[in-house]
């Protein structure tokens, strides 16, 4: 079986944690969508630090809470997608290893 590269992993896991904040965030403006189920914290886990900017408005000081926030959501969706390709490739290394022995009993 022929995996992905990791670099395409990363790119692919820290394309999704940009995606996503700026999904809601689109959802925020424009559809008065409210922050708050369980499937946000999920989907947005540095979603919490936005309460610090509650009543800044859009000052300097708000903007890089908001982007620190989107770089710790890519990185988390980056260290997740390394993870699952790293489990990944040891179930097919395992997979690989029972066949060739099952082929020379």
């Amino acid at each position: 079986m022929r995996f992905l590269k990791l670099k395409w992993i990363l790119l692919a896991g820290a394309t999704l944690g940009l995606l996503v904040p700026m999904a809601f965030l689109l959802m925020t403006e424009y559809g008065h969508y409210r922050f708050g189920s369980t499937l946000d914290l999920c989907l947005f886990p540095s979603s919490i630090m936005l309460m610090a900017t509650e009543n800044h408005g859009h000052d300097l000081f708000a903007l890089g809470i908001f982007a620190y926030s989107v770089f710790l959501n890519i990185l988390y969706y980056s260290i997740i997608a390394t993870l699952l390709w790293c489990i990944a490739r040891v179930i097919a290394a395992a997979m690989s290893w029972l066949r060739t022995r099952r082929r020379n009993l």
